[in-house]
């Protein structure tokens, strides 16, 4: 494709998940601010420069710009919304063995289906197309189009968009791009934006050439791309191996919500295939030690140890025991949550783990992304119930390298970057 000066081009976009984007009262909705955000991290995360992301996305600092890129939706408001819910069972209470109950807890708080109480989150509903009007002032050079379609891809291609967006909800696919409303393509500046061929090499052949167009240098305190950024491909043709896996990592563990089963049978559509890999999720940290037991001994008083492993999955983190009795109130069921605290400050820490489901051929693939940085903030500090607790002092990202780790010795997925 030709770079237009001051060009326009015209994204046709798919929506492949659930897709929960709002305003303020959170109803479901296509926000250009929110599309700008991502894009403007994803071009942080690849190492873009200061002054490049100043120069393309704005500024407003002392010495504000308004950019040289502008965002339209075409026809946002004819989208079909819907309400979000968990699964149930024939009893109408929530179902204990879906992966995606799980990725998707916040968004349908109900405990029982006849709660009317609870919130659901309405959201766009998935399969529906719109279309993403993108113009350039004159100002634009070539480079600065070039790296504006370099955070494109990576935000569509590896990121989701809006609420639970690192649970795989909100993917969205650029179909084709159409420039000044002429010629359709899917490949911009050596960039090709629907998978083709080997899933391995479409993603190193993008990655490499978008380190061409960058020219990146890592920035401090947030994932960067080209560096402990790991990819790995849901391995289709094994997801029988789960129960082998299951087996491995829930040795020695027991308790009455043990996640021990998945109802599925194949994940060859998008829903399963979310299913199921909220499901290895939540198998995998199900009654997980040291946390569930020195979480239970600091709630009862007993503190065996401050060790918990659990808190690199993102935080705030929320430990509930329905065998302990609250303290004065004698009430059947208690817990408390480990939050990450700066001086009198509750920050949250956003997971490094994202789940990423894409569209090829009319067939669904599935991600997980590890994107390391620093993980605490400078005089910070994780506390459960008034206690400090810590994170290993030889790997703080234990519990997350042993999840990738295990997954990859039953050959359920298969590492495709670097």
């Amino acid at each position: 494709m030709a770079i237009n000066i001051g060009g326009k081009y015209l994204l046709k976009c798919k929506i492949i998940t659930p897709l929960f984007m709002g305003g303020a009262s959170q109803q479901a909705e296509l926000r250009t601010q929110s599309f700008n955000g991502l894009l403007r991290w994803w071009f942080r995360v690849a190492g873009g420069s200061i002054n490049d992301e100043k120069r393309i996305f704005g500024w407003a600092g002392k010495t504000s710009n308004q950019g040289l890129c502008r965002i339209f939706i075409k026809d946002f408001d004819k989208l079909k919304k819907k309400l979000f819910s968990k699964e149930f069972d024939n009893s109408g209470r929530v179902r204990q063995d879906k992966g995606i109950n799980y990725l998707g807890f916040s968004l349908d708080q109900r405990f029982k289906k006849d709660d009317k109480n609870k919130i659901q989150r309405e959201y766009l509903e998935r399969n529906q197309q719109f279309e993403i009007k993108i113009s350039f002032h004159p100002k634009a050079n070539d480079d600065d189009i070039k790296k504006f379609f370099s955070s494109l891809w990576l935000a569509f291609n590896l990121g989701n968009f809006g609420s639970r967006a690192r649970r795989g909800f909100g993917s969205i696919k650029i179909e084709n791009i159409k420039e000044n409303e002429n010629d359709i393509t899917n490949d911009c500046f050596g960039l090709s934006f629907v998978p083709s061929g080997d899933l391995k090499n479409w993603v190193k052949t993008n990655l490499d050439r978008i380190k061409n167009i960058l020219n990146p240098s890592q920035r401090s305190n947030i994932p960067y791309v080209f560096d402990n950024f790991e990819i790995y491909h849901l391995q289709k043709s094994a997801f029988n191996n789960w129960r082998n896996w299951k087996n491995k990592v829930q040795q020695g563990r027991k308790g009455k919500f043990l996640k021990i089963s998945w109802d599925g049978s194949n994940i060859n559509n998008w829903n399963n295939l979310l299913d199921f890999m909220g499901f290895l999720l939540m198998a995998y940290r199900s009654y997980r030690n040291p946390d569930y037991d020195n979480a239970k001994s600091i709630l009862q008083d007993n503190i065996k140890s401050n060790l918990f492993e659990r808190p690199i999955f993102g935080l705030p983190l929320n430990f509930f025991y329905s065998s302990l009795k609250k303290p004065k109130t004698e009430k059947i069921g208690y817990g408390d949550m480990v939050h990450l605290k700066q001086g009198n400050e509750t920050l949250r820490r956003a997971s490094p783990l994202m789940i990423k489901i894409i569209e090829s051929n009319n067939s669904y693939e599935g991600l997980f992304i590890v994107m390391k940085s620093t993980f605490m903030p400078p005089n910070s500090r994780l506390t459960f119930s008034n206690k400090d607790v810590n994170l290993p002092s030889d790997n703080l990202w234990k519990a997350l390298d042993d999840f990738i780790s295990t997954l990859e010795k039953c050959n359920l997925i298969r590492r495709i970057y670097p």
